[in-house]
């Protein structure tokens, strides 16, 4: 054993003498970026430039055969002026009578206006109706004459005789469901008017 301590501490120094050649390789450190003060870029030209910097091109020659002017056409001399002509006298055109403007024609009868065909029955239901309802208007208007209706009320009541006048004109016409709705409008408004009842 005396003989495996030597041995030992012979492979050991040279283990070490060999490491001492070859150093162990160091472990890549991470880049350290530079600091953002230091790398300050100058600012990218604007998009527009202020009209205030006006570079203009260099001056050019100019060339003196652009300025020269071309002579003028020749023209032939002027024939002295021919001497003025007699007045010429005009007389005025016989008068003629102006031609009376033709009559006017004479009116388009008036078109019928286009108009729902109902059944005779439906159309008898209708009138009734519209009769009716009329009648029961007029009598409303006959009793509230003798009232003194004032403001708001008064321009109801005006509203009320002006659908009852037309529902009567539609009737004459023969559309009898405007006849019908008008009255109805009418009856609405003195219901309205009686506080809804």
């Amino acid at each position: 054993m005396k003989l495996c301590a030597p041995i030992a501490a012979a492979l050991l120094a040279i283990a070490a003498v060999g490491c001492a050649k070859h150093p162990k390789p160091k472990a890549a450190l991470p880049a350290v970026p530079a600091p953002a003060a230091a790398a300050v870029a100058a600012p990218p030209e604007p998009l527009s430039v202020p009209q205030t910097r006006v570079q203009l091109p260099p001056p050019q020659a100019l060339n003196p055969e652009a300025l020269a002017l071309a002579p003028p056409p020749q023209t032939p001399p002027a024939s002295p002026p021919a001497p003025p002509a007699a007045p010429v006298i005009r007389r005025a055109p016989p008068a003629t009578p102006k031609p009376e403007p033709p009559p006017p024609a004479a009116a388009e009868p008036a078109r019928p206006s286009i108009q729902e065909v109902l059944p005779e029955g439906r159309r008898n239901q209708l009138l009734e109706s519209a009769a009716a309802s009329r009648q029961r208007i007029r009598t409303w208007l006959d009793s509230t004459k003798a009232q003194r209706l004032a403001g708001q009320a008064k321009l109801t009541r005006d509203r009320i005789q002006s659908f009852l006048k037309a529902s009567t004109e539609a009737e004459r016409r023969g559309d009898m469901r405007e006849a019908v709705q008008l009255a109805e409008r009418a009856e609405i408004l003195i219901r309205e008017l009686q506080g809804g009842r």
